[in-house]
């Protein structure tokens, strides 16, 4: 592409900016396990956030799953549960690692 200068936008995470749906994934995280809240606040890698992005498109989705009538309902309502759970798991550990790591930098 001669003439054109190629610049690639920055991503949220080095401009510290979280999208929209990993600030609404977030905060369905801190409502879902209010115990978690602050340790869900200090999580911000990579990682985390699209977790918090994952979480909130999988919410997206059983609620669509949740108002439909199609014959699949039942069984896709029980996959996006499945699929919320696992979510919430790996959140709580990327949580949790990241906060573990803090505290050891700030031991050395």
């Amino acid at each position: 592409m001669k003439g054109k200068e190629c610049i690639d936008p920055p991503s949220h995470i080095e401009v510290g900016i979280m999208t929209r749906i990993e600030e609404r994934g977030r905060a369905r995280l801190k409502l879902r396990f209010p115990d978690w809240r602050a340790r869900f606040d200090l999580a911000a890698s990579e990682t985390f956030l699209d977790l918090c992005e994952a979480y909130e498109l999988a919410h997206v989705g059983l609620d669509y799953w949740t108002r439909s009538d199609a014959p699949l309902r039942d069984e896709m309502i029980a996959d996006y549960r499945d699929l919320m759970a696992s979510l919430e798991l790996e959140a709580q550990i990327w949580a949790d690692r990241e906060i573990e790591e803090r505290s050891h930098a700030r031991k050395r």
